[in-house]
């Protein structure tokens, strides 16, 4: 993704280079964010939460997590190669918002037809990833709010990245309540399997700016690649690549042994 041009920061008249598909950029010298589409300060709360772990401590998370589950490989941590490790700071919109669905449908399970109407309310801390065409497991990571802090350039790790959102809040509210809408009918059709009418009434109470640290672990098992996730600020893992079982003779019989005695500690 290359450079198509250069902007000035507001805030201290240092240049910020833009890349393609970016609409909020943070300034590399002071930190201020800039909303490049529409000219003007970005206002939100910009927030971070502060990386914890370094690079052996990961490792150790990651290898307490390959000796742990039922569904994993008895011999994944002793027949597991880190190849890779790396730290991104990733922008995340998270949208504080109210709604009620108001609903009328039938409810067909019981073998009759009975009709049913009602309103659901619900109040959501609605994460949006401030990237296009991501494939990262948002639904997946809780992100600890209780650990922000200000944004500030000298909580990034020198080896670490961070990027930046390619889209602006407005877009990052749009986005939610196609999403919540969507939630919100899946948890509706369990009083109505059938839906005649349904209306959302939102109202959205607020919206912050976060960036929030993720390791990204490459490792191999077996010469196959798989990947882990792990959140930089707790040391959850958000998501972790299973690879499939052993299924020779030996491997069998290794994990029945596991799963009738445990662990050996």
């Amino acid at each position: 993704m290359g450079l198509i041009r250069d902007v000035k920061c507001h805030n201290c008249g240092a240049s910020l280079s833009l890349k393609a598909g970016e609409v909020i950029i943070t300034c590399d010298f002071c930190g201020t964010a800039f909303n490049v589409a529409s000219g003007k300060d970005f206002f939100l709360e910009h927030s971070i939460l502060p990386s914890n772990f370094d690079n052996k401590k990961v490792d150790d998370i990651v290898r307490t997590w390959m000796g742990d589950g039922p569904l994993k490989p008895s011999n994944l941590r002793s027949r597991s190669i880190i190849t890779g490790r790396s730290q991104v700071f990733l922008p995340f919109y998270i949208v504080h918002t109210n709604v009620r669905t108001s609903y009328k449908g039938f409810f067909t399970r019981g073998g009759g037809r009975e009709e049913r109407s009602g309103s659901l309310d619900r109040e959501y801390y609605w994460k949006v990833l401030g990237r296009r065409g991501s494939k990262f497991p948002t639904k997946e990571y809780e992100i600890p709010l209780s650990g922000k802090e200000d944004f500030n350039l000298s909580k990034i790790p020198a080896k670490a990245k961070y990027l930046n959102a390619e889209f602006d809040e407005k877009d990052a509210q749009d986005m939610t309540k196609v999403e919540v809408q969507d939630h919100q009918r899946f948890l509706i059709m369990d009083q109505v399997n059938e839906v005649s009418e349904m209306d959302h009434d939102f109202e959205i109470e607020d919206v912050e700016f976060v960036h929030a640290p993720v390791w990204r672990i490459d490792y191999t098992y077996n010469g196959s690649p798989f990947q882990i996730l792990v959140c930089g600020n707790t040391g959850n893992v958000i998501r972790g690549d299973i690879p499939p079982p052993d299924l020779s003779v030996g491997g069998f019989f290794s994990d029945m042994k596991r799963a009738f005695f445990g662990k050996r500690k």
